[in-house]
């Protein structure tokens, strides 16, 4: 494994830090040895460029970008890439921030040189006939994000996968799954609020 990143051995919060460049090539990753490695090919399906998700203004923000059981994942963007850094729901936030600000001191060297360990493959997808109109998907995820924030249309692409769809090719029948696997994200208090508001969608 080359590339590794060695900072984070002495945080037990801390599972893993990936690397990728804004292409979304996975450049350099770190898991404690033993770590179950398929989760890789679990961030491959999650993961979109940070360009995608974050407006320029926010270059140093650190943005929690999904859940997955008990592990937490969080993009750190930085000149050239972004970093996901996976961590228990546990891990204070000081220790993060100061480990993330660690972890990216180190990477303008590592991006520019880097080559791919991995390129994302688009996941095959069913095909299907007729679709969600792509200026609904747009509306949708843009009344979504006053409640989840820059991460919404992650949140969305995440639950069409989940589905076996890309949000190019949803089928209408299938609108109210991805709704409701999207909405199970909102806070509890708003999700009254969001499925009345996104009924006259299907």
């Amino acid at each position: 494994m080359k590339h590794q990143i060695h900072n984070i051995k002495n945080i037990p919060e801390v599972v893993g830090v990936a690397v990728f460049k804004d292409d979304g090539s996975l450049v350099a990753f770190d898991f404690p040895e033993g770590y179950d490695r398929s989760l890789l090919d679990l961030m491959g399906l999650r993961f979109q460029p940070i360009k995608e998700i974050l407006p320029e203004d926010e270059a140093e923000i650190v943005y929690l970008c999904w859940e997955f059981e008990n592990l937490l994942g969080f993009y750190y963007p930085v000149k050239g890439g972004w970093v996901n850094i996976i961590s228990s729901d546990q891990i204070p936030m000081p220790v993060f921030s100061l480990t993330m600000t660690a972890v990216a001191n180190k990477l303008p060297e590592l991006l520019e040189q880097a080559e791919p360990l991995q390129v994302r493959e688009a996941p095959e997808n069913v095909l299907v006939e007729y679709t969600v109109p792509p200026k609904t998907i747009e509306e949708l995820e843009k009344l979504l994000a006053l409640y989840l924030g820059p991460a919404s249309t992650v949140i969305f692409k995440r639950v069409a996968m989940q589905l076996g769809f890309t949000l190019e090719n949803i089928p209408p029948e299938s609108l109210k799954s991805l709704l409701d696997g999207v909405i199970a994200r909102v806070p509890d208090d708003k999700k009254a609020e969001v499925s009345e508001k996104v009924k006259k969608y299907y």
